[in-house]
């Protein structure tokens, strides 16, 4: 008798049970692989939930189609090898590629660890990898025979299960971002999905499920992958976490945001992009502002008048930040771990108080009045990777040695981690917040900011700034009070493609050279960019392979250029009256604390940062007695070359290069995005505060945990008490 060919109805039927199961298995996996995802939004300073979603629509593009391809590639093998042989088939192969990926991905994160020369690394991981896939082969041929021959089906799924697990565990490291940057989180995403697509998709929906599985599943993966996208238009924060964290989202959000890049200039207009004009390619969020010329042209919403008052959230946190100085300002002499300070009374300003403690000492051993001084700037240079604060490889054997001949302070914070708050005081002695400028992401410096260039310029200094990145220009108020703002290191190559250090210091030596002749003293500033990312590799440097490694490379790059100014100014005339100040605007993370990059945190691989000052007649210390702040820059500037500084809220630190063993300064306090820590060397508190306005706290001791893994805030109580006293109450906002 022939069987029966289905009918109609009975065909529709069985294809919508399959989209239902295949809907169902393929919801499951995708919510179970965006776990990591979440994690990593949650790190990063986003929403646990929103990154959860976002990974969740990202993984069910994927997994649920793959739900539906496993039973037809079942079939197609079957029509091969015959019947009752597909599920080991099925299986085996999705385990080889979940265990092939494995021991690849470890393989190539030992030989990276362990190896730098690139020809005996490929060869080794070319030989061993092949044995590597061969292996796992086999391992995955014996896992499904086993799953195969078991008697009940549970017994499979055990099996199954076993193997997800140890994939997990051995995979884990790689999730929760163990350094190595976006491509191995991106390789940890796959592996972590490929070890739950495993176990799930080769599964099956209850039969007792079945019916309601047929319209619930597809529901809830449209759900999903509605709800999800819209989180990635709607949650900028998380959106930002993903992006510097990397992983399989970030990559296909990534890609998803070029295809809607209309007019090629490098930004989209949805899936996280930013740009406001798909039909102009002069208007995208990184376009440089031209204000009052009526024209949004880098997308934040307005022209950026520089006529126009800072925005009240800006106010409002100079406000703030002024009340944490004057509540923390104490005399030089207080001890800093003293329980009270002595803080001024209300109809004083901190800044005055501050003014009074730390004028200019006309005793003092240095030779103020007519010092040279070269203010040098190290973009994103973290200070325990560097051999001056003692790194174990010789990342900037220049510096550190001519850091010997003046005072290292130990403990330098940065006012802020993301670039535009660190750098602003540098230039205006103020923080970001009580700076006159526009609105703009990357503001626009007011004229009526009087810089610290212009001050040195009224004392008589012949000025000169060389800089090296974009938004350093003259067009956005950095060359004020500088008689020469050289822009060529960035105008002769991006300087997030091509090196530009080498181009500073020539530049700097040929401007040195001019000022030279003069009888005025000088004040030359350098920016060296080449420590932010991207890390390129330099002729005869190399620390290995990784951003981390690269990165070092990079230091020991500009500790070399800079090695070549040292040693012309070293030998010049007026080398005896030249006075150095050397610092970090912030630090950089490599998966420490679950981050990547700098901006939105805290800890002290992003906000410790280099600082010393070499000077005349200034003896050789190392001063570990208390935090300084890189606000505490412009007010040292200004006495280094016998000028005042009532205005400013900084303290200056010349009295610990005459005296080290008697200046004290009170805690300082820096911000990112909700972010504000108080440093009390040792003690240091962190306070986050939510969308909801809850504050979180956490208290370290940097002398006896300085990786900052142990939070004493439900122990030491009253230090957990002083501490949050000297947090600004206003926090919430993006402006500090």
């Amino acid at each position: 008798m022939t069987e029966r060919e289905p009918s109609r109805s009975e065909s529709a039927s069985s294809a919508i049970a399959r989209v239902g199961e295949a809907s169902g298995l393929g919801w499951f996996a995708a919510m179970v692989s965006a776990l990591p995802t979440a994690l990593r939004a949650h790190s990063g300073g986003g929403s646990f939930r929103d990154g959860w979603l976002i990974g969740a629509a990202v993984a069910a593009l994927f997994l649920v189609p793959l739900a539906w391809l496993v039973p037809h590639a079942a079939r197609g093998f079957r029509g091969v090898v015959g019947k009752g042989s597909e599920r080991r088939w099925v299986s085996g192969l999705v385990l080889w590629s979940s265990l092939a990926v494995l021991g690849v991905t470890l393989l190539a994160t030992l030989l990276a660890k362990t190896t730098h020369h690139r020809g005996l690394g490929g060869a080794t991981f070319g030989i061993v990898g092949a044995g590597a896939l061969l292996c796992a082969a086999i391992a995955a041929g014996r896992i499904a025979s086993v799953a195969e021959g078991q008697s009940t089906r549970v017994h499979g799924l055990v099996v199954l299960a076993a193997v997800f697990c140890a994939a997990v565990a051995l995979t884990w490291p790689l999730v929760t971002f163990a350094g190595g940057g976006p491509l191995r989180a991106t390789s940890a995403d796959l592996l972590f999905a490929g070890a739950v697509s495993s176990l799930v998709v080769m599964g099956r929906v209850p039969v007792s499920l079945e019916r309601m599985n047929r319209v619930v599943a597809p529901v809830l993966v449209a759900v999903t992958l509605i709800v999800g996208y819209a989180r990635v238009e709607q949650a900028p924060e998380t959106r930002a976490a993903l992006h510097r964290a990397g992983g399989f989202s970030a990559l296909v959000l990534g890609v998803f945001e070029r295809w809607t890049d209309a007019d090629g200039d490098g930004a989209g207009a949805h899936f996280g992009g930013a740009d406001c004009d798909e039909g102009d390619p002069a208007r995208h969020p990184k376009a440089a502002e031209r204000a009052g010329d009526g024209i949004d042209s880098d997308c934040d919403g307005h022209d950026g008048d520089p006529t126009r008052e800072p925005d009240a959230s800006a106010s409002a946190s100079a406000s703030a930040f002024a009340s944490a100085f004057a509540s923390a300002s104490a005399s030089p002499s207080a001890s800093p771990s003293a329980p009270a300070f002595a803080a001024p009374s209300a109809s004083a300003s901190a800044s005055a108080v501050l003014a009074s403690e730390h004028a200019a000492d006309p005793s003092s051993g240095i030779a103020s009045a007519r010092l040279d001084i070269v203010l040098v700037t190290l973009d994103t240079v973290r200070a325990d990777r560097t051999s001056i604060y003692g790194y174990d490889k010789p990342t900037t054997p220049r510096l550190a040695a001519f850091a010997k001949g003046g005072v290292v302070f130990e403990h330098a914070y940065a006012v802020a981690t993301d670039t535009q708050r660190a750098l602003i005081p540098v230039v205006s002695g103020m923080p970001l917040a009580m700076t006159p400028r526009t609105a703009d992401e990357w503001p626009t410096i007011d004229d009526r900011t009087e810089t610290v260039a212009e001050r040195m310029t009224k004392l008589g200094y012949a000025t000169t700034a060389v800089t090296s990145f974009t938004w350093l220009r003259q067009d956005r108020g950095f060359g004020q009070g500088f008689g020469t703002l050289d822009e060529s290191p960035f105008r002769d190559g991006h300087p997030e493609r091509t090196a530009t250090s080498a181009r500073v210091v020539d530049a700097a030596l040929t401007h040195y050279a001019r000022l030279s002749q003069q009888k005025a003293p000088i004040f030359l500033w350098l920016h060296l960019f080449d420590a932010h990312a991207r890390y390129l590799e330099h002729d005869g440097i190399r620390f290995g392979a990784s951003d981390a490694q690269r990165y070092l490379g990079e230091l020991n790059y500009i500790d070399r250029e800079l090695g070549r100014l040292i040693d012309a100014v070293t030998a010049s005339p007026r080398a005896a009256r030249t006075a150095w100040l050397v610092h970090g605007t912030h630090g950089e993370a490599f998966g420490e604390h679950g981050s990547e990059g700098h901006g939105a945190q805290l800890f002290d691989e992003v906000l410790r940062v280099p600082l010393f000052v070499v000077a005349p007649t200034v003896r050789p210390a190392r001063w570990d007695a208390g935090a300084v702040s890189t606000l505490d820059i412009a007010p040292t500037l200004l006495a280094l070359a016998g000028g005042t500084h009532p205005d400013l809220p900084g303290v200056s630190l010349r009295p610990a290069l005459d005296t080290p063993s008697t200046f004290r300064r009170a805690p300082v306090v820096a911000h990112a995005y909700r972010r504000v820590a108080v440093i009390d060397w040792p003690l240091k508190l962190l306070s986050f505060r939510t969308k909801a306005g809850k504050e979180r706290l956490s208290l370290f001791d940097l002398a006896t945990d300085p990786a900052e893994t142990k939070d004493l805030s439900g122990s030491r109580a009253e230090d957990l008490r002083r501490l949050a006293e000297m947090v600004p109450r206003d926090t919430s906002g993006a402006s500090e």
